[in-house]
């Protein structure tokens, strides 16, 4: 008795189908993948509120002055320290300021390896109560973003949810509120 082996169209066949269920899965995959660093990066910014929520009970309420991203061009002023210097006794460790989806447009590398964090602070609130802005004294302190995604790496620049932000009142979201 002869064993009998596949035929070449039989093998085109399966390897067809199985090319045809990789083009339907890879998608799906993707806007997995993108769920779940979107997901990672809001967990980061939650941890991040309850840090400045801890720091501010602390100090009077007053914003911390940090420099901000990125390095390479900042303008440091004399009593500038990092994000992570100013929140690190609240924080987990260093990995808290990283968004999952990081990375440098351009580059090899990612924010976070480079400045230390993923998320840009709004600088324009150091040395002051958010309250006194001139921002949170038109709108609210609802709507004062503090910490926000340094680039959109969530989706494309200018698309809602592609920056995540990290707002006054501790809301984490996915779009620019007074927009």
């Amino acid at each position: 008795m002869q064993k009998k082996g596949f035929t070449l169209v039989e093998l085109l066949v399966v390897l067809s189908i199985i090319a045809l269920l990789m083009g339907i899965l890879m998608p799906a995959l993707g806007a997995a993948r993108r769920s779940a660093y979107r997901v990672g990066c809001k967990q980061n910014l939650h941890g991040c509120s309850i840090a400045f929520r801890m720091y501010l009970d602390e100090n009077r309420n007053v914003m911390p002055v940090i420099f901000n991203l990125p390095n390479s061009t900042k303008q440091e002023e004399p009593n500038s320290v990092s994000l992570y210097g100013t929140l690190g006794k609240y924080l987990s460790g260093k990995e808290a300021l990283k968004c999952p989806a990081d990375k440098w447009y351009g580059k090899n590398t990612t924010f976070f390896a480079e400045e230390g964090a993923s998320y840009e602070y709004n600088n324009r609130l150091g040395g002051r109560k958010i309250e006194d802005s001139w921002f949170a004294k038109r709108f609210g302190t609802s709507e004062v973003w503090i910490l926000k995604d340094y680039e959109p790496f969530h989706g494309k620049d200018g698309k809602s949810g592609s920056v995540m932000y990290m707002y006054a009142d501790t809301l984490v979201a996915d779009r620019e509120r007074n927009k």
